[in-house]
């Protein structure tokens, strides 16, 4: 009974945060850019920044950029006291950014699109041949959302070394069940530096562990991860239909660049530090609306 009043504590506030922020993002609010919700940016920032472990020169160019574009509405930010913040960066990065998608499945294609349609390239790591070199001639999944034609940015591959092993960011996006065993698998021709955002939740039935759990037994613990989750629908995605995230990170100066690298129109990323919450959230969220 104490994990089930736990479990409700952590997970109704993150629903019902969700729903009212997309409903703000989209509808009451669409003009507002760079709406900050965390006041201690500045506490935040200078904790992460002990982080060696995310990638420094990819790290710099970011913080250069966000620097430039996101702090003055920090400077702004005198009342709200919410743990999410929201970024509005439309616009693709001012650097080379390469990303990879592990998983070829229904939110694998989403979240490549997303990225793919800033211009951004995108490497799409699949296990069939035959998927991929569909995927790459008709621009289209032979399987998933077969009706829904995909970037050009995208192209699909078998080979976890062409897809990884130069990738500014790699998306995990596998499920949670296979997680590891996929992992362990691939995980030589991860770079050691490269951060991981993982879309996939769940709770491993084996273990009882989380995504967080499984990424850091399989790739170490000196990596910076960040986790997705939120109230969206792969192929409302992929066909513009508003939607808003989260993504959790330990790492905030990850958790802000991902969001920008991510955010469009229409397709909004809120930020936190609660990785616990975020993940708990997407593990039982379904089970909680069954329920309902």
């Amino acid at each position: 009974m104490r994990f089930v009043v736990i479990l409700l504590a952590k997970v109704l506030p993150f629903l019902f945060y969700m729903g009212a922020a997309t409903t703000e993002a989209f509808v009451t609010q669409p003009h507002r850019t760079n709406r900050v919700v965390v006041v201690n940016y500045h506490a935040a920032a200078s904790s992460s920044a002990s982080s060696s472990s995310y990638n420094s020169n990819n790290k710099n160019r970011m913080q250069r950029h966000r620097r430039h574009k996101i702090l003055p509405s920090f400077r702004q930010s005198t009342t709200t006291t919410t743990l999410l913040k929201a970024s509005s960066s439309p616009d693709p990065p001012p650097y080379p950014v390469r990303v990879a998608v592990m998983g070829g499945g229904n939110f694998g294609l989403a979240l490549a699109s997303v990225v793919a349609r800033k211009g951004v390239p995108v490497q799409l790591l699949v296990r069939s041949e035959s998927a991929a070199n569909y995927l790459n001639t008709n621009h289209t999944h032979p399987r998933y959302m077969s009706d829904i034609k995909l970037p050009t940015a995208i192209r699909a591959t078998t080979d976890p070394d062409t897809a990884l092993s130069d990738a500014t960011y790699i998306i995990h996006a596998v499920p949670c069940q296979y997680s590891r065993e996929f992992l362990e698998s691939i995980k030589e021709h991860i770079p050691a530096s490269t951060p991981i955002l993982s879309a996939s939740k769940g709770i491993e039935t084996s273990s009882l562990g989380f995504m967080n759990d499984i990424l850091k037994d399989c790739l170490g613990e000196e990596r910076s991860y960040a986790f997705l989750s939120g109230p969206s629908f792969a192929r409302e995605i992929c066909e513009g239909v508003a939607t808003a995230v989260v993504i959790a990170s330990e790492d905030m100066d990850l958790a802000d660049d991902l969001a920008d690298l991510l955010t469009c129109d229409n397709f909004r990323v809120f930020t936190s530090k609660d990785v616990i919450g975020v993940e708990i959230g997407g593990a039982v969220k379904n089970v909680i609306a069954l329920a309902a």
